[in-house]
């Protein structure tokens, strides 16, 4: 608080013209110097191992201790198809890390270090009372450089970035900051001017323009309840878009407002409820539902996923001229995190999972989703797409990785004929090898 006050008096100072300003800049400069000094050692360097294509890379990141045990908190990016994460401390020391939690819809990692002492560690500020103007320093290892100091304000608060993953709505709602993130900056922390961490830095899409994770859904994340490694969160299984005045106008509602129902997932909590494609959501559990852009139906998709699990809220909705109750019984949103395999032909597949048919809108539960496919690989150039499903494999049906895993191990051959399934048709793909997984 003395803090807050001595910088509200010196700005004071500064507008009133009065000739103060040297010892101003100087405090200012010494306070900024004192908090970068007692946070730098709680900033971690991590070095992420990953296969891609058959090869082993490495890319950089940064992380923040949470706690004196070792306990680490970073983005999801940055550890995401890990297969080896080394933690590398102040002191130069380095150490393996477990992933404790991961959560693809906020992009953060929670990791466990085992450092043989107790760790200087970081402390959270209430971040919704973070105000826009607000000075802070963001911390981290851009492009390998070793706890980075930038300085800067809160430019924005509310923020909605699309997520990169097809059928996936991410419950980012990012302050902006215009303290530098750059590569290998994610993962650092944000902090005021009192050492209190506001957030994690998660992206950088310009100079000026950064984006972090509040502090407070970093805590909701790391408390709450987890489920092989994710944390429970409510779902509906809903597809829905923006009803806008345009659509509004053209079916007679136009002084509606609401999120416009597309389509259900299968089986799905939406789909059992009485829901009907083309209904217009306009309130759950109480809370009034309105959504004319994109990043409105976030807003939506954040008040889901607090639904608890197993419990049931109502739900209003305008079918043509009429008002209609529903009761949705809240299903528990499917696993995010499904093991993935690589061959070596540049594409990777998942089993299919609801989450699987949910991000690609799958019909067909038969065979293997292609979940990746790397540019100018053998599979590109044979026509093969993300959300296709591998049903055949050199003439062995396939369902499980555990039977990719098999029958890549007894391949031999510099091509093979494969068989897929793109929409509603199927089609075989010939793929001529690049080079074996190591």
């Amino acid at each position: 608080m003395k803090t807050l006050l001595w910088i509200s008096a010196s700005l004071t100072l500064l507008s009133a013209g009065v000739a103060a300003q040297p010892a101003f800049l100087t405090q200012t400069q010494e306070l900024i110097a004192s908090v970068s000094d007692r946070l730098k050692p709680t900033v971690v360097h991590l070095e992420v191992w990953s296969r891609r294509s058959g090869q082993r890379v490495k890319s950089l990141g940064s992380g923040v201790v949470v706690s004196a045990e070792g306990k680490i908190v970073t983005n999801h990016h940055v550890i995401d198809k890990a297969d080896q994460i080394q933690v590398v401390l102040d002191d130069k020391t380095r150490h393996e890390a477990q992933v404790l939690q991961r959560d693809k819809l906020t992009d953060l990692a929670v990791l466990q270090i085992q450092a043989g002492r107790p760790l200087a560690f970081a402390t959270f500020a209430n971040s919704d009372q973070a105000q826009v103007g607000q000075w802070v320093l963001a911390i981290g290892n851009p492009y390998g450089l070793d706890r980075t100091v930038s300085f800067g304000i809160i430019s924005g608060k509310g923020r909605y970035i699309p997520g990169s993953e097809p059928g996936v709505t991410p419950l980012n709602d990012f302050l902006q900051t215009d303290a530098v993130i750059d590569a290998g900056s994610s993962g650092g922390p944000l902090v005021d001017l009192q050492g209190r961490v506001v957030g994690i830095n998660s992206s950088g899409i310009g100079r000026g323009i950064g984006f972090t994770i509040p502090a407070k859904v970093v805590q909701e994340v790391m408390q709450g309840r987890q489920q092989q490694g994710q944390l429970e969160r409510g779902w509906l299984g809903l597809y829905t878009q923006p009803f806008t005045r345009e659509l509004a106008a053209h079916r007679g509602m136009s002084k509606v407002r609401g999120l416009l129902v597309s389509d259900f997932v299968v089986g799905s909590p939406a789909a059992r409820s009485g829901l009907e494609m083309g209904d217009v959501i306009t309130e759950l559990d109480g809370n009034p539902v309105e959504a004319e852009q994109e990043d409105e139906i976030q807003r939506f998709a954040q008040l889901v996923s607090r639904l608890a699990p197993g419990s049931a809220v109502q739900m209003l909705v305008r079918r043509g001229p009429e008002s209609v109750k529903l009761r949705i019984e809240v299903g528990l949103q499917p696993y995010l995190e499904s093991k993935e395999l690589e061959t070596p032909y540049g594409f990777r597949v998942a089993e299919v999972t609801p989450y699987r048919q949910q991000q690609f809108r799958l019909t067909d539960t038969v065979g293997l989703v292609v979940t990746e496919v790397e540019d100018g690989s053998a599979a590109a150039e044979a026509g093969v797409e993300e959300g296709d499903l591998l049903i055949d494999w050199e003439g062995q049906s396939l369902d499980k990785l555990a039977e990719l895993e098999a029958a890549l191990g007894k391949s031999n051959k510099s091509s093979l004929l494969l068989r897929l399934k793109k929409g509603q048709y199927r089609y075989f793909a010939l793929l001529q090898q690049r080079g074996k997984k190591r």
